[in-house]
């Protein structure tokens, strides 16, 4: 019944690289809620993780693109083995450029926020991004 009530959702899936997850894949709800997991960028082998919560968008008006924005905010998650740890929170904005004639959009996207690190100093600002291709 849940795979029945996810699949028939207006999700869409997309896959990126930025930071934290250099290389990653991403599931964005209808309710606007957005989950990621992917390999982090920092001090090697690890996971990172992420939860966003796209809190408005709309249209670009550019004559012959199909441009739109987003924003949200969010929290990232990153695990580095065998001992480090990065968490933060941030506010994210982006740009949506669907092609024309076919079900894929290229976007990106920046994010700003607070971290929190093992290593280093521990606390400072965040700054983070995406660059990818949604499949809707």
């Amino acid at each position: 019944m849940m795979v029945l009530s996810f699949a028939s959702a207006k999700t869409f899936f997309g896959v990126f690289t930025g930071y934290p997850e250099a290389l990653g894949l991403q599931a964005t709800m209808d309710s606007g809620m957005r989950f990621s997991v992917g390999m982090p960028y920092d001090w090697g082998f690890g996971i990172a993780g992420s939860a966003d919560l796209i809190l408005g968008s709309g249209p670009i008006d550019m004559e012959g693109l199909d441009l739109s924005y987003y924003y949200g905010a969010g929290a990232s998650a990153a695990v580095y083995f065998p001992t480090e740890f990065m968490v933060n929170g941030h506010g994210l904005a982006g740009v949506e450029w669907m092609i024309p004639e076919t079900n894929f959009g290229v976007f990106w996207e920046a994010q700003l926020g607070v971290r929190y690190k093992t290593w280093g100093s521990p606390i400072g600002p965040f700054f983070g991004g995406r660059f990818g291709v949604n499949f809707r």
